[in-house]
């Protein structure tokens, strides 16, 4: 887990994707244990978790998961059992069953908080209660809105988790020690893969496929959310419970209609794709279970009058992580089986071939070699540099020469680098701030667009790479971290400009059709030896000493990985690549102080070797001083690290865009940095730096 270990987690609805989220979020979230109750015993989840055996409707297994878990962070989602048979009855019934069991699991949870009065915040996934809206528009226009099913009831599946969710908060009102937060949710992108999935029109051929539904014309926008952001949005609801105990908050990531909905699955699939508006009626005799639920729930959905949810909101509650936003969400889930028995399929090709963009430099070049030591597959690589004749150009042709060409590629030529990639299935991306880019954020951004555009007018590349970096100037913003603009090169203000310029790129390749995965490097655990510079010092005696300097009392905690490990990673995403899209994945093996470091140095260069003997000739100590005077003393090519150091201080929040949770779920044998120093304290070139003979 990333960072101190947090309270018990427990999830009930742990079967279903939105409590699998769930669990996966509090798991990487550093809450321990996490508990996940299903009725199933052979429940498989998330790598961290523990099943319990319960069932919802039992109050009985309610009231001892509670006093057994001691859980204080829960989650609860749960299912409405719609009858399976044809018709309109029985959904009145089941909304009922449902509204009990949320009633009964808040009177069980205040009834075992006045034995154990430990204190508990629970996040309740629910929808809108649609019965009551109709009234309120009844009452208000004397109209009826949504013609109820034979039962009486009205978008069953929603009405019954909005009834509940409206007393539960009534229960809970004013107790101090239980607080509950409602999630409403808006239609999930998940339903395209049921009842929504476009079907082909009937026929011999397949020349079209139809979204039928009743969501009223082409210009009607529903509000749509990833179950998988549950990941994000729990544990931030959970942790910010001074804002957000006793809402209800609305969650979206985005707004479509469906012409748009199908013209992505058009792009993504390359078939006719369109959307049918049928009337209310002609979706309600579908012979489809529960197709009058899904009738109301689309009449509701698609009409100006329904509830709106909040993008920004959402947006707020997840920064610095972005939505998923359903053209990612697709294209992740385009191989489901779903999609392939209606005839939809995208081609499969694997990806093995790779052009690396600044393939010399020390990301570019553990990209190579993690695709050339990958044993699943064998990978050509393109290595483009500006300078073919280059030693560092030469020593990657050396690794293999039949599967690595060396490509000459200027990030100023465009048409140099859609050579680069003509014919590969993908791409990796690197720029250099620093080099390339000579300190000037919009040559570095201008760089990174010339590849993507690069990329994207390929006719060949599947997916592309992207090593970028988070925003610091939107960070700043938003968390009020105070850091003041500095200036690049040309004079361009930017909290972080060899952060920012990057971000920036990024930001352009989301809006491309590009599959894109974004991963943003922590600092290498190689720079390490850079800046803890050994200083030798004569005591009065003539002895010589040898110290260490770190900042003064300073808690920063620097976030830092291998740059070896880079390649791995990247191998492991082409190789499930479609997983990957879309996705920001923040590689960290370690949140460390400079003073740990130091601690972790020490303590291996002073460890025995196996004739007990140590490994180092001389004593290394360790010596504080003012932080802004270690800055000013590390002669690094990185002018803005005072600005990054003080940025990594600035809020928890930074940490959050970097896991090592997934860290280690993409690459199991990544190095923490005490394993990797010990592997490298031989190396001549870190014994030099740290003055070791």
């Amino acid at each position: 887990s990333d960072g101190d270990s947090k309270d018990p987690a427990l999830v009930f609805g742990a079967s279903g994707i939105q409590g699998k989220a769930a669990i996966r979020g509090f798991v990487e979230n550093g809450y321990f244990p996490v508990y996940g109750v299903s009725r199933q015993a052979d429940e498989s989840l998330f790598t961290g978790a523990t099943l319990l055996q319960g069932d919802f409707g039992s109050v009985s297994d309610i009231e001892r998961i509670l006093s057994e878990t001691l859980a204080q962070a829960i989650f609860v989602v749960t299912t409405t059992d719609l009858p399976v048979e044809l018709g309109g009855t029985g959904y009145q019934a089941a909304a009922d069953v449902e509204y009990q069991a949320i009633c009964d699991f808040f009177r069980t949870i205040i009834k075992v908080f006045e034995t154990d009065g430990l204190k508990r915040h629970v996040v309740l996934s629910t929808y809108d209660n649609v019965q009551r809206v109709c009234q309120d528009v009844f009452e208000l226009t004397g109209k009826t809105w949504i013609e109820p099913l034979d039962d009486g009831s009205i978008v069953p599946h929603y009405s019954g988790k909005g009834r509940a969710g409206e007393e539960a908060m009534e229960l809970l009102d004013g107790m101090d020690g239980l607080s509950l937060t409602c999630l409403t949710l808006p239609f999930l992108h998940s339903n395209f893969l049921g009842f929504f999935t476009p079907l082909p029109n009937a026929g011999e051929t397949q020349t079209q496929w139809t979204i039928s539904a009743c969501f009223g014309d082409n210009h009607a926008n529903i509000d749509m959310l990833s179950a998988s952001d549950l990941a994000y949005i729990v544990p931030q609801v959970i942790q910010h419970e001074h804002i957000y105990s006793g809402k209800n908050l609305r969650i979206a990531a985005e707004s479509l209609t469906m012409e748009q909905v199908a013209s992505m699955f058009s792009d993504l699939f390359g078939k006719d794709v369109i959307y049918n508006p049928l009337s209310v009626e002609q979706v309600s005799s579908l012979p489809i279970p529960a197709a009058a639920c899904m009738a109301q729930m689309c009449q509701f959905l698609g009409d100006s009058r329904s509830l709106h949810h909040d993008v920004e909101l959402t947006e707020a509650i997840m920064f610095p992580r972005k939505p998923q936003v359903f053209k990612d969400w697709l294209l992740v889930h385009s191989d489901d089986k779903v999609f392939e028995e209606a005839g939809l399929s995208v081609d499969g090709k694997e990806i093995t071939s790779v052009t690396v963009f600044g393939a010399t430099s020390l990301q570019g070049t553990s990209v190579v070699k993690g695709l050339l030591q990958d044993e699943r597959k064998k990978y050509t690589v393109r290595a483009t540099t500006r300078h073919l004749e280059s030693k560092l150009a030469k020593q990657l042709k050396e690794l293999d020469p039949r599967r690595v060409e060396l490509v000459y590629a200027d990030y100023d030529d465009v048409e140099s680098c859609q050579a680069a990639v003509d014919g590969v299935d993908g791409a990796f991306l690197v720029t250099d701030f620093f080099q390339d880019a000579q300190g000037d954020m919009e040559v570095e951004e201008r760089h990174a667009r010339n590849v993507i555009d690069a990329c994207e007018a390929s006719h060949s590349v599947r997916h592309l790479v992207f090593s970028t970096l988070e925003s610091v100037d939107e960070m700043n913003r938003k968390l009020q971290l105070g850091l003041e603009e500095i200036e690049d090169s040309q004079g361009n203000r930017a909290a972080l400009p060899s952060f920012d310029a990057k971000a920036k790129a990024a930001a352009y390749a989301r809006t491309k059709n590009l599959s894109v995965t974004y991963v943003l490097m922590p600092c290498y655990s190689e720079m390490f030896f850079d800046l803890l510079k050994v200083e030798r010092r004569m005591d009065e005696d003539g002895g010589e000493r040898f110290v260490i300097t770190v900042p003064m009392q300073d808690d920063t905690k620097l976030f830092c990985m291998s740059v070896e490990d880079l390649g791995p990673a990247v191998a492991n995403i082409f190789d499930s690549y479609q997983v990957y899209a879309g996705h920001e994945i923040g590689l960290v093996t370690d949140f460390v102080t400079v003073s740990e470091v130091a601690d972790i140095v020490t303590d291996v260069y002073s460890e025995q070797s196996e004739g007990g003997t140590t490994s180092q000739s001389r004593v290394l100590e360790k010596e504080e001083v003012e932080t802004d005077k270690w800055i000013e003393a590390q002669d690094t090519y990185m002018k803005d690290f005072g600005q990054m150091f003080a940025y990594m201080a600035s809020s928890p929040a930074v940490k959050k865009r970097r896991s090592i949770a997934q860290t280690l779920q993409l690459v199991p044998n990544a190095q923490p940095l005490k394993e990797w120093i010990r592997k490298n304290k031989d190396d001549p070139d870190f014994r030099e730096k740290l003055g070791l003979r």
